[in-house]
This record gives C-alpha cells, sequence and structure tokens, in this order.
C-alpha cells in the first residue's frame, strides 16, 4: 500500500512544505488576477493601471492598461498592483547609478498610477467594508502604508529615499500577499488542501 506523503511528513518538512506553498500560491493567484483583468504578465512591460480617474470614465484598454472588473476581491488586485510597483521601483534603482534622473521618475510616475488604482478601486471603503473580517484588517493595513509610500514617492527627492520605500513596497507586497493567500487556504476543503500539499512535496522532490 503506497502512503499518501501528507500523512508522513515531519513538523519541519510541513513548515517548509506551506511555506512553499503559501510562496508560489500567492505568485499563482495574482497572476491569474492579471490574466482575468488582461493584465501585462511581466511588470517589466510597464503598463500599470491609470492614474484616479473621473466618475464614470473608463480605463482604455486599447493602450493595455486593464479594465478593473465589478466586483472582483480587491486584495489580489491589490496585490498585483503592489508587484507591478516592486517591479516599475526597483527598475527606477537601477536607472539611477548616483542620482535621481527622468527614466527613473518615469518608473515612479508609472507606480503612483499603479497606487492611485489600487486606492481608487481596490481599497475604497465600499470593497473594504465588504470583506471578512480577517481579510479587512489585511486590507486596512495595505491602505495605510499604501499612502505612505505614496506620499514618499510624491515627494522623493534623493536615491536613498527611493531605496527605502522600494524595500518598503516590497515587504508590503509579501505581508498582502501571504496573508491573503493563507486565508484562503484556511478555507479550503481538507480534502483539496491535500491534494495541493501533495503537488507541492512532488515538486519539491523533483528539484532535489
Amino acid at each position: 500500500m503506497t502512503i499518501s506523503p501528507v500523512y508522513v511528513m515531519n513538523g519541519n518538512m510541513r513548515t517548509e512544505i506551506l511555506a512553499v506553498i503559501i510562496q508560489e500560491g500567492t505568485r499563482l493567484c495574482s497572476e491569474l488576477f492579471r490574466l482575468r483583468s488582461h493584465r501585462p504578465k511581466q511588470v517589466n512591460d510597464y503598463q500599470p493601471s491609470p492614474s484616479p480617474m473621473k466618475e464614470g470614465e473608463e480605463i482604455s484598454e486599447e493602450t493595455g492598461e486593464s479594465k478593473i472588473e465589478k466586483g472582483t476581491a480587491c486584495l489580489p488586485c491589490t496585490n498585483s498592483h503592489l508587484h507591478a510597483c516592486v517591479g516599475l521601483l526597483s527598475e527606477a534603482v537601477r536607472m539611477s547609478p548616483k542620482e535621481l534622473n527622468t527614466e527613473s521618475m518615469e518608473r515612479v510616475d508609472k507606480c503612483l498610477g499603479e497606487i492611485a488604482a489600487a486606492e481608487r478601486v481596490d481599497l475604497s471603503p465600499e470593497k473594504v467594508g465588504s470583506l471578512p473580517q480577517e481579510e479587512r484588517k489585511i486590507a486596512d493595513h495595505a491602505s495605510r502604508e499604501i499612502r505612505e509610500i505614496r506620499h514618499g514617492l510624491e515627494g522623493l527627492d534623493t536615491k536613498a529615499d527611493l531605496e527605502k520605500l522600494t524595500i518598503r513596497t516590497i515587504k508590503l507586497q509579501k505581508h498582502v500577499g501571504a496573508e491573503w493567500f493563507k486565508t484562503r487556504l484556511a478555507k479550503m476543503p481538507k480534502q483539496e488542501k491535500a491534494k495541493l500539499i501533495e503537488k507541492t512535496i512532488e515538486r519539491l522532490e523533483g528539484e532535489v
């Protein structure tokens, strides 16, 4: 009889597997929502969501910018915007060998567009208020942090400030992605969770 690896793994292996599941699940979920909303697969394409919109104004798909679907959960979409900002700000740092320049500030401006879309749509009071309590805590934290990041980017003066804000954005994205996926994992039926763990084990064994 073949024994499922789910039932023979020790405590350390459980922790390692859970970490991989959260990391990979967050990445895959974020990619799924980008695809569903017609966002580019690579953040290096630098096609952010739009700046704040006027009431009733639609986002043009002809420019490659995404149209946000009505009723889409706010946390995975917020995570997608943060993913884009991480790529944009990281590129801005690389484009500033000594000090800020036109090219690096163009990336910063596009990141501000991603932040504006997240604040205006995905982290709006209506969206956040409709979330379950555990997800609302994540959204509230993201809203506060992303506001501070926006203020910092709007008043950006030095490369050192850009590097600090980039690190802060990376930390926020990892927190939002991991915490959101953990809430989803906790609600997943046991049978589906067992299958996911087994697939993760097979992937880890294949990489050894």
